[in-house]
């Protein structure tokens, strides 16, 4: 774990003043001795004044209820400064991702987002989350560890899927079955976009406004039925794909707010509308065995 990193200013700073105080020493000068003293005493002083700085903020994290693995999602990280005195250049990183806080003032919270990745289902762990700040010379970047738990349930990369004229599920492609019939019904507005939506379900237009890519949402009001996921006929054909096959649907189901249930192993999950039961149903999907 690092606890602090010198820049090329800092490692200057060091040199001269230890050529400073060299001169001092052997030199008997009394004005070498003031400036050896005070080139030191700024040396002390922005060690505890940087020390103070990192130790007087407070950093929570928080997570999205859907993360899926493989695929981009947000974190929240929120910085509160614990002093009298406000907190600068204040950086909170988690892998490749950094979120910076110029000034956060006495008793202030601000909050960032961090854009994060996990690579697999499952029990998901944010490893590497740094609390750092190179106040206030910019000579050293100091670090302080953030004491979280990290682990977070990551549910399955969704897969868009179609069932062919014999009932078997298969890839969509751009001339799927869901998809012509996603063609023949009205679009109603838009939705964010999830792994294996095609070309055709992307809304460029509101893409283009927001900054990210939504797809188009469909009119299913003559498409009320309740489903019933069967997953042990989805894994039988290929575990993990059926896995994600299963997080796609209930990941639409989510958003259209359309009921859907689940049946494994002899066990049946009714048909729910709630939110609540479907993150319950993806949960067990990240933690299938």
């Amino acid at each position: 774990m690092k606890v602090v990193t010198i820049h090329k200013s800092g490692l200057l700073y060091c040199v001269v003043a230890i050529v400073v105080s060299l001169v001092a020493i052997y030199g008997g000068n009394n004005i070498h001795y003031l400036v050896a003293a005070a080139s030191l005493g700024y040396f002390a002083a922005s060690g505890i004044a940087g020390y103070r700085n990192i130790r007087g903020v407070e950093v929570t994290l928080a997570f999205p209820d859907e993360i899926y693995a493989r695929s981009k999602f947000l974190a929240k990280v929120s910085v509160r400064s614990k002093m009298r005195s406000p907190a600068f250049l204040i950086s909170v990183t988690a892998g490749e991702s950094r979120a910076f806080f110029p000034v956060v003032q006495p008793g202030e919270t601000i909050s960032k987002t961090l854009e994060l990745e996990l690579p697999s289902r499952g029990i998901g762990e944010i490893k590497g989350i740094e609390l750092s700040s190179s106040y206030p010379f910019d000579f050293f970047t100091r670090y302080w560890p953030i004491k979280y738990d990290g682990r977070v349930i990551v549910f399955p990369k969704p897969l868009s899927v179609c069932i062919d004229d014999a009932g078997y599920w298969a890839g969509c492609g751009e001339t799927g079955t869901r998809h012509k019939l996603d063609a023949e019904r009205d679009t109603v507005g838009v939705r964010p976009y999830l792994e294996g939506d095609t070309m055709r379900m992307i809304h460029w237009k509101s893409s283009a406004k927001s900054g990210r890519i939504n797809s188009r949402l469909y009119d299913d009001s003559g498409d009320n039925e309740a489903r019933v996921i069967d997953l042990d006929s989805l894994v039988s054909r290929g575990h993990e794909r059926g896995l994600s096959i299963a997080a796609y649907e209930l990941s639409r189901a989510i958003i259209t707010g359309k009921p859907i249930g689940m049946t494994s192993r002899g066990e049946l999950w009714p048909p729910s509308e709630s939110r609540i039961d479907k993150l319950s149903l993806l949960s067990k999907l990240a933690l299938y065995e």
